[in-house]
């Protein structure tokens, strides 16, 4: 699995228990003092988790994804993105995979869509709920925003 804007890592860890023993979660992270915060947490109570390679925080621009580890079953992100970004998310995908996503439409106004790549690989959505969630954007626009200062 991949978790887009790990942030704290608390997700990446939740998920790993999700997919089990066998599974893996990636997260990726554009903020390296997030990284190295993510991982530290998760460290004080679930080290296995990162002894073992269940979890991997990396720090990198998430709207690339993890092209390393793909395909993915399934793809959390947790910042509204562009459609061409989700669009390019779901060539991750293994067939029969998800990604859940905030995108932002043409109108400004932010949906939260579920992908779903058949086993064909073919992909279909469905818009879920309006949402407002922080833009998936680079390391030096967030660092510009509100957030920073």
């Amino acid at each position: 699995a991949l978790d887009i804007g790990s942030g704290t890592g608390y997700l990446c860890a939740a998920m790993a228990y999700m997919v089990g023993d066998n599974g893996k979660v990636v997260g990726v992270e554009h903020i390296d003092e997030l990284v190295q915060d993510s991982i530290a947490k998760i460290n004080k109570h679930h080290s296995h988790l990162l002894k073992s390679k269940r979890v991997e925080i990396f720090c990198g621009d998430g709207r690339l994804g993890y092209e390393k580890e793909a395909p993915f079953d399934a793809i959390h992100v947790g910042a509204a993105a562009a459609l061409s970004v989700a669009d390019d998310l779901c060539k991750q995908l293994k067939n029969g995979g998800k990604m859940v996503i905030p995108v932002e439409l043409a109108s400004g106004e932010q949906i939260f869509r579920e992908y779903r790549k058949d086993e064909k690989g073919n992909v279909h959505f469905e818009n879920i709920v309006p949402v407002r969630y922080v833009p998936l954007t680079s390391e030096q626009s967030q660092r510009k925003s509100h957030l920073f200062s």
